[in-house]
C-alpha cells in the first residue's frame, strides 16, 4: 500500500498575507489570473516559490484572499450609502462616486478570468453583489418612504442593477459599449438615478 501524502501546515501570518495580497490586487485587475502561477506570483513578492507554499497551499487560496479584501475595500460604500447625517441625495452621490473609483482598476479580462477559473471564489463575488443589492433595496425604500424618490416599485428598480451588475462581468458587454468598468458603472447609476428622482412640483403658471 502507498504512503498517503501528508497535509503541510501553513503558517497562520494574517498581516503578511493581507500584506502581500495588496500587492497582487493591482496587478490581478490588471493583467488578469490565467497568466498568474505561483512562480509569477513569487517573482512579483520577491520571494521563494518555497516560501509562498508554506503560507499558502493553492493559486485559489491567493486570489480568494485578494478578491476578498477587494470585495472589504468595495464593501465600504455601505457606510456612506446609510450615513443618516448626510442628506439622502448626497449619500447616493457619494457612494456611487467612492465605488467607481474601487472599480476604475478592474480589467473585464480579470472578471472573465475570476469566474472561469476559480468559480468557487466567483461564488463569493455572487454573494456580495446580493448583500450590496439588499443596501441599495433598503435605500431605494427609504427614497420612497420620505418623498425623495417617485413611487415606484422598489423590488422591481434593483432587479435592474441586478441585471446591470451581472452583465458587467461578460467582457462582451463592456467592449461592444467601448466603456471601462468604472465609467459603465458610472453612467448607469447617475442615469438611472436622474431618471427616478422626484422633481421639485412647479407652480402653476397664470
Amino acid at each position: 500500500m502507498g504512503r498517503k501524502p501528508l497535509k503541510k501546515s501553513r503558517r497562520d501570518a494574517p498581516e503578511k498575507k493581507e500584506q502581500w495580497a495588496r500587492k497582487l490586487i493591482p496587478h490581478f485587475q490588471k493583467k488578469g489570473l490565467r497568466s498568474s502561477t505561483m512562480d509569477e506570483v513569487a517573482r512579483l513578492l520577491h520571494i521563494s516559490k518555497a516560501t509562498l507554499y508554506k503560507y499558502f497551499s493553492s493559486r485559489e487560496e491567493i486570489v480568494a484572499l485578494c478578491v476578498a479584501q477587494k470585495l472589504q475595500d468595495i464593501g465600504r460604500f455601505r457606510d456612506i450609502l446609510t450615513d443618516k447625517n448626510k442628506p439622502f441625495l448626497e449619500r447616493y452621490f457619494q457612494s456611487i462616486e467612492y465605488l467607481s473609483q474601487q472599480l476604475a482598476d478592474i480589467s473585464s479580462t480579470f472578471l472573465a478570468d475570476l469566474k472561469s477559473i476559480f468559480p468557487d471564489t466567483w461564488a463569493t463575488v455572487d454573494a456580495f453583489i446580493e448583500s450590496a443589492l439588499e443596501i441599495i433595496l433598503n435605500y431605494y425604500e427609504e427614497g420612497i418612504r420620505i418623498g425623495a424618490l417617485q413611487k415606484a416599485n422598489p423590488h422591481l428598480m434593483v432587479m435592474t442593477d441586478r441585471f446591470f451588475l451581472m452583465a458587467l462581468s461578460d467582457p462582451r458587454f463592456l467592449n461592444a459599449s467601448g466603456l471601462s468598468l468604472q465609467e459603465a458603472f458610472r453612467q448607469y447609476f447617475k442615469m438611472k438615478f436622474f431618471g427616478i428622482v422626484k422633481k421639485p412640483e412647479q407652480s402653476s403658471q397664470k
